[in-house]
């Protein structure tokens, strides 16, 4: 049986090697592997799906790094995550189990740093948000946007965003990425390149990073300029150094928990405004 948990960040560098091993699958590979799994509980079948596409959990983990759990405890909620996606998929709808499983491992590693911070959705539209987003992948294999969470559950645009709020973390700002790229591709190129650059970002990598950078500082001319500062400084974005929430109560005189409290709430701001980008 393969080895789908990482015990430490110690053994993180040895478990990427590991993985790398695995061989990738084709469609009709695929698919005939998930016609096992579905008619017969193959769990032969199970395993090899599984291990094809560990390489996209590490991937989509380090971009919620810095949220209160370490990489090696976020790719153990994510492989979770893909595990249950295997029980969960249909080869008789046509798509591709990495783009279907996405969905589950996000939604697990999600769930994993609210447990962490002790939250939970309080509002009756996040749970109905929950609900009507896994009908929508098991129908369709992908997330849907605002716009189509909206119209299928027949409320405004800006309700959907904020209670997907209080669904999703805040990302990491020099981690965010765009769901529409195609991570799976991505995840193969740099285990090719070698283990080590899962950790440490290819130069194309880098790149994206920037173009992701300069969205958010166009995304932050939305929030009021105290909140766009506090964010700036905490994260090291535009001509800012990184700051500690000390340093910045010094330096703007107020309180360290005042800074903290500007900050959550901007980042609630700023995912609202990420989320209605995106789905337009």
């Amino acid at each position: 049986m393969a080895q789908f948990r990482v015990y430490d960040d110690r053994g993180l560098k040895q478990y990427l090697e590991e993985i790398s091993r695995f061989d990738l699958l084709d469609k009709n590979e695929e698919f005939k592997l998930a016609y096992l799994v579905r008619t017969k509980n193959d769990e032969d079948a199970k395993e090899k799906l599984i291990c094809a596409n560990l390489r996209i959990v590490v991937y989509i983990a380090k971009r919620f790094q810095k949220q209160g759990l370490s990489l090696s405890d976020l790719i153990n909620a994510g492989n979770k995550g893909l595990i249950h996606a295997t029980t969960k998929f249909d080869e008789r709808k046509g798509y591709r189990f990495n783009t279907y499983s996405v969905w589950w491992i996000k939604r697990a590693i999600y769930d994993a740093i609210n447990i962490e911070r002790g939250v939970v959705p309080r509002s009756y539209l996040a749970k109905r948000i929950q609900i009507q987003t896994l009908k929508f992948i098991q129908k369709k294999g992908q997330e849907p946007t605002v716009e189509e969470l909206a119209q299928n559950l027949k409320v405004d645009e800006s309700a959907v965003s904020m209670a997907l709020a209080e669904l999703i973390p805040p990302y990491s700002l020099d981690e965010t990425f765009d769901d529409s790229e195609n991570p799976y591709i991505e995840s193969v190129r740099l285990v090719i390149e070698g283990a080590d650059n899962l950790i440490s970002p290819a130069p194309e990598e880098i790149f994206y990073k920037k173009e992701q950078k300069e969205k958010l500082l166009n995304a932050l001319g939305k929030l009021e300029p105290r909140e766009q500062e506090i964010l700036k400084r905490n994260f090291g974005l535009g001509d800012y150094d990184i700051h500690s929430l000390e340093d910045i109560s010094r330096i703007m005189n107020i309180t360290r928990e005042r800074v903290r409290q500007i900050k959550e709430n901007a980042l609630r701001k700023l995912k609202i405004v990420l989320s209605r980008r995106r789905s337009r």
